[in-house]
C-alpha cells in the first residue's frame, strides 16, 4: 500500500508555489511545446499552431472553472468535463472564425489529442500530490494510506492511465495513421477509464463518459468528411495557418 504524504509546497521568499501549481503550469508549458513541434513536423506554421493552442487552453481553463464552486476559503473546485469540452470547442471556434477547411480544423484537433495525454499527465501528477480526488475505501497495494484509512487516489491512477496511454501513442506512430485515428482513440479510451474510474467513487456521475463517447462519435464522422472539402473565407476576412 502507497504511503500519505502532504503535498509539497515551496517557498521563494514570500511567494508559496504548491506541487498543484507547478504541475499545472509544467502541463501547459508541455502541452504548448509538443503541439507546435508536432504541427511543424506535419506543416502546420508555428504562429498559426500557437494561437489555436492558446485560445484552446483558454477555453479548456474557462471550462474547468465555470462549473466551479468555493470549497473553502482560496480553493476552488475545477471540472475535468468542462476543461475537456472547453478546449475542443474553444479550437474549433477559433479555426472556424478564420475559414478553415472542416479538414484542417480535425487535423490540428488530431495533433492536440496525440499530445494531451502527455500533458495532462503531468496535471494529474499534480492532482496525485495534492491528494484531491480520493476514492472509495481500499485495501488494493495500489491504494493510498490516507490519515482516514486507505482508499483509491483517483489522480494517481488517472496519472498512471496517462502515462500507458501516452507510450502506446509513440508506439502507434511509428506507422502513418489516418488523421482522426488518436482523436477518436483517446476520446474511446478516456471514455472507458472514467467508466471504470467512476465505480471508485463515493459518487459516480458518468457525465465524463457520455462526453467522451459524445466526442468519439463526432471524432468518427469527421473522418469520413474529405480533404477537399473547404470552407470559403467571407470577403475581406484572410486565411490564417
Amino acid at each position: 500500500m502507497i504511503p500519505y504524504f502532504k503535498e509539497p509546497v515551496f517557498h521563494a521568499g514570500r511567494v508559496v508555489i504548491t506541487s498543484y501549481a507547478a504541475s499545472a503550469a509544467t502541463a501547459i508549458a508541455v502541452s504548448g511545446w509538443t503541439t507546435l513541434r508536432r504541427g511543424c513536423d506535419q506543416g502546420i506554421p508555428a504562429e498559426g499552431m500557437f494561437r489555436l493552442w492558446f485560445w484552446m487552453c483558454a477555453c479548456a481553463v474557462a471550462g474547468a472553472l465555470a462549473p466551479g464552486q468555493v470549497q473553502h476559503p482560496g480553493e476552488v473546485s475545477l471540472s475535468t468535463l468542462g476543461a475537456i469540452c472547453g478546449g475542443p470547442v474553444g479550437a474549433v471556434c477559433w479555426a472556424l472564425y478564420h475559414r478553415l477547411s472542416v479538414f484542417e480544423v480535425f487535423r490540428r484537433l488530431e495533433i492536440m489529442a496525440y499530445t494531451f495525454p502527455l500533458a495532462w499527465m503531468f496535471g494529474r501528477f499534480g492532482c496525485t500530490l495534492a491528494h484531491d480526488h480520493r476514492g472509495v475505501t481500499s485495501l488494493s497495494w495500489l491504494a493510498v494510506q490516507f490519515p482516514e484509512g486507505p482508499r483509491w487516489d483517483l489522480g494517481f491512477l488517472e496519472f498512471l492511465f496517462l502515462a500507458a496511454v501516452g507510450v502506446l501513442f509513440r508506439v502507434l506512430d511509428r506507422r502513418p495513421r489516418p488523421v482522426g485515428f488518436f482523436f477518436v482513440s483517446f476520446a474511446l479510451l478516456y471514455a472507458g477509464f472514467r467508466g471504470w474510474i467512476d465505480t471508485l467513487r463515493e459518487q459516480p456521475h458518468y457525465l465524463d463518459v457520455i462526453a467522451g463517447l459524445c466526442i468519439a462519435a463526432a471524432g468518427i464522422a469527421l473522418m469520413r468528411v474529405p480533404q477537399s472539402a473547404e470552407v470559403r473565407p467571407a470577403p475581406g476576412r484572410p486565411i490564417r495557418p
